[in-house]
């Protein structure tokens, strides 16, 4: 069915989603495609319980760089925003329970996806961290709002404005991931957990999900048409090109 990811069933009724491009697991615009098709038939496909959402080597490292000088112009910006935000659009509205199996780098867009699911379980190797401020830019898959979702704004303040990279364990503190196991125990305990789901009512597991979810997807859709405006902007602005020119040249902006 895809090319750059990989959808597959795991055992009855629990699915796997990962990006199948290591090591960094990158998000092109070709992997974001692909994950909103295969989140969109997901949560259609009566045969679905569970899903896990996990990647080897890293989680996923966060956007292409490489792709960053295309949004200089305005139809790409909105094409490429519009893109991403199908994809993370149809795992949040998912009524379905996703996990998210942190390992490596877990990075920018990769985190946005991670904020999308139902529940984060880390690795205690995993790296957190929206760093997109870094790059004169900000998380542009609704990065913002859901991360405010789950630590609140002041957190969320910092996490955005700093652009540091978080342990795992520093991150469950804070709200960020919901556990922290041992490498070799995180396939395991999200497994067990997608197994627990799987096994309780679908009609059930879809209301609770629906009922807790309404506000906030209703909310969440007028955001992305607001995020989008800010998105196109973003890339015309000289910070954009400083982060991104600086980022190839191996050196440290100057956004003097």
């Amino acid at each position: 069915m895809f090319d750059l990811i990989r959808c597959e069933e795991l055992e009855r009724g629990i699915w796997a989603v990962s990006i199948g491009q290591p090591p960094l697991n990158l998000l092109t615009q070709g992997v974001r495609r692909e994950l909103g098709d295969a989140f969109e038939w997901l949560s259609r496909s009566g045969c679905v319980r569970a899903v896990v959402f996990e990647s080897r080597d890293n989680f996923c490292a966060g956007a292409d760089l490489k792709e960053f000088p295309l949004r200089f112009d305005p139809l790409v910006a909105r094409a490429h925003c519009e893109n991403g935000h199908r994809m993370i659009f149809n795992l949040v509205s998912m009524c379905k329970p996703v996990i998210a199996a942190i390992d490596g780098n877990c990075m920018g867009g990769g985190y946005e996806l991670a904020l999308g699911c139902s529940f984060r379980i880390a690795s205690t190797r995993a790296r957190i961290a929206l760093p997109e401020i870094r790059r004169g830019v900000w998380p542009g898959t609704g990065g913002i709002r859901l991360l405010e979702r789950v630590a609140g704004a002041p957190f969320a303040r910092r996490v955005l404005l700093t652009g540091e990279i978080l342990s795992a364990q520093f991150a469950c503190e804070h709200g960020l991931v919901d556990e922290v196991v041992d490498p070799e125990a995180l396939q395991g305990q999200v497994l067990a957990l997608a197994r627990q789901l799987a096994d309780r009512p679908p009609s059930s597991v879809q209301s609770i999900i629906g009922l807790l979810d309404q506000d906030f997807l209703a909310g969440f859709r007028r955001y992305l048409d607001c995020e989008r405006e800010h998105f196109i902007k973003t890339y015309q602005m000289p910070c954009a090109r400083e982060g991104s020119q600086a980022f190839f040249e191996k050196r440290e902006p100057d956004w003097w």
